[in-house]
């Protein structure tokens, strides 16, 4: 309820100052230099130039640069970590506030009322997402970065997700819905679906909408397929996603150094392959030099 009202108060607050700024921008406008003919005492003409007021020129270049900071503050990282961050507060606040607790217990007592078979569908549906995104380059559909780029985004996202998901469930030894194990919180399927999921939202969210958001469906019903077959709880799943998430905007944030380390002299120098025929007398050969 807290995360709630602050986003609540930011929208209030945002989207008022950014129709008053696009107002301004529209009432303010260069004028042009102005300028008039006089005559003095003697009849000779004389031109006389004069500069309008300044004072709305001047308030339009604060305006410029305020309305340039409001965009860069639009596109910049933080309204996109509201989501997981508020996935995130629920998993770790359900694992104290009574009414979640109640909340995970009421939804696995009616799973178990209506739902009796379990469905395996969700040991496949976690690597859907992150099939797409090769899958959609190698037909030819490219997203913002090349292939390289991804696999290390992908790579870094899937390292971070599983390093934070085996920590929290070795040490917070929750049981799981079905009593099998203690290693609960959160959803390891959720967490590795929701990496796929975001990858596939930055890479193409301006390329194709349905594209972008068609992993977070496939990735919901993973969620929702672990909770069915009694393996987590809800809490477990919203935390699991929020995981997910962070670890991709935490691995894009990370590509330029990683490229840094693993490409060197990238930019400096184009990869080249130089293959020479080699012939001799009764020899026959062939040499081959690459520089990446």
């Amino acid at each position: 309820m807290k995360t709630l009202i602050i986003i609540l108060l930011i929208l209030k607050n945002v989207i008022p100052f950014y129709a008053q700024e696009k107002r301004l921008l529209n009432i303010y406008k260069t004028k042009p230099l102005q300028s008039s003919v006089s005559l003095d005492s003697t009849l000779t003409p004389k031109i006389i130039f004069s500069q309008p007021n300044t004072e709305p020129l001047k308030y339009q270049n604060k305006i410029n640069v305020d309305f340039e900071t409001e965009q860069r503050c639009f596109k910049s990282m933080y309204p996109r970590l509201i989501i997981p961050v508020t996935f995130l507060a629920y998993g770790i606040m359900a694992q104290e506030n009574h009414l979640m607790k109640e909340l995970d217990r009421s939804t696995n007592h009616e799973v178990e009322e209506h739902y009796t078979h379990p469905m395996i569908y969700d040991d496949y549906l976690q690597f859907v997402p992150a099939i797409s995104v090769y899958g959609l380059n190698l037909i030819g559909i490219k997203g913002q970065h090349n292939l390289k780029d991804v696999t290390v985004i992908m790579a870094t996202s899937h390292l971070l997700m599983a390093g934070t998901v085996n920590i929290l469930k070795s040490t917070t030894n929750v049981s799981r819905p079905d009593n099998s194990a203690r290693n609960s919180f959160p959803s390891g399927h959720t967490a590795t679906s929701f990496v796929g999921a975001h990858i596939l939202f930055r890479e193409y969210i301006g390329i194709s909408p349905y594209i972008a958001i068609s992993g977070y469906l496939v990735s919901s019903a993973t969620g929702t397929l672990r909770v069915l077959n009694k393996r987590h709880w809800v809490s477990d799943v919203a935390m699991g996603a929020g995981i997910g998430m962070l670890s991709v905007e935490a691995s894009y944030l990370l590509l330029p150094v990683i490229n840094s380390v693993l490409y060197p002299n990238a930019g400096k120098q184009k990869s080249q392959l130089a293959i020479v025929p080699s012939i001799g007398k009764n020899e026959y050969g062939m040499g081959m030099v690459y520089v990446f």
